[in-house]
């Protein structure tokens, strides 16, 4: 008989507040005022109630607030149980309000996320940064569109006890992210990791795009040295536009060759033919 939470629409929202917020789940009470939601210390005032969803209209969270928590209660039947599910108060790059009310990160400056706060990359693009040192959250959030791309450049990425997300397993990033790190042989290196590198000490990363089945498959028949279509052995989800590495057949790594898709064939759907941008070199 405890209701259960299944879902929580949007997972993410404003330091500032003001936000509707929706909790689908189980077992709920449609009486809007049974229910006492507390995210991470401030009350979320729910504006819409019923057996299988409740909304609820965010409050200001100043601060800084480490373990992210939600509360959910309703009279009479106890707690909700949350399953894990969170609501996560952010700081949103384009907002000034994250920059102390200034302007945002320029090309060669530096930005640190302090534990307890989330810094949602919601502009299309950054500068290239010095370095981003991550004790609290940097996340990256989908755009509706599925083609559109976002850009995040740096030097160097330090994740110290934080968390970096790019998608999650159950919510996986399904738009365009271009990740690019910056430096060369003699550039200064951290301790231990390097340069040019996402270095990742007592934290959490998570790089989940949209699910592709299959990621590798095999040839139908011999792609031979200038052949710029391949025929493959099964079906794959594979579009116009993406990039795909063809192995080689001998013992030489410099063989693999890398085609970007330009036409896909499906009069046989068990069997698609691939057209590639350019002839096959081996």
């Amino acid at each position: 008989m405890t209701p259960l939470l299944t879902s929580i629409s949007p997972r993410f929202g404003s330091v500032v507040g003001g936000e509707i917020v929706t909790f689908n789940g189980a077992g709920f009470s449609s009486t809007v005022g049974d229910y006492s939601v507390v995210i991470d210390g401030r009350v979320c005032a729910v504006q819409t109630a019923s057996a299988t969803s409740f909304t609820c209209l965010t409050d200001k969270r100043p601060g800084l607030y480490p373990n992210p928590k939600l509360d959910i209660r309703i009279a009479g039947m106890g707690s909700v149980a949350t399953q894990g599910l969170i609501f996560r108060y952010v700081n949103y790059w384009s907002e000034p309000l994250t920059w102390g009310g200034e302007f945002a990160p320029i090309e060669g400056d530096m930005v640190y996320v302090p534990k307890g706060l989330n810094l949602l990359v919601d502009v299309d693009s950054t500068p290239v940064l010095s370095a981003v040192v991550v004790e609290g959250g940097l996340i990256f959030p989908s755009d509706p569109n599925p083609n559109h791309l976002r850009t995040f450049d740096a030097h160097y990425v330090m994740v110290r006890g934080g968390l970096f997300e790019a998608g999650t397993e159950q919510f996986p990033y399904t738009s365009k992210l271009l990740i690019t790190m910056h430096s060369n042989r003699s550039s200064p290196e951290l301790p231990i990791f390097g340069n040019k590198v996402i270095a990742m000490y007592n934290g959490v990363l998570d790089l989940h795009g949209v699910p592709r089945n299959p990621t590798w498959t095999e040839l139908d028949i011999t792609a031979d040295i200038g052949a710029t279509t391949i025929k493959m052995i099964r079906d794959v989800d594979w579009k116009v536009g993406e990039q795909i590495v063809i192995a080689p057949t001998g013992y030489f790594n410099f063989e693999a060759e890398e085609r970007t898709i330009i036409a896909v064939d499906r009069t046989n759907p068990s069997k698609p033919v691939l057209t590639l941008d350019k002839p096959l070199e081996f």
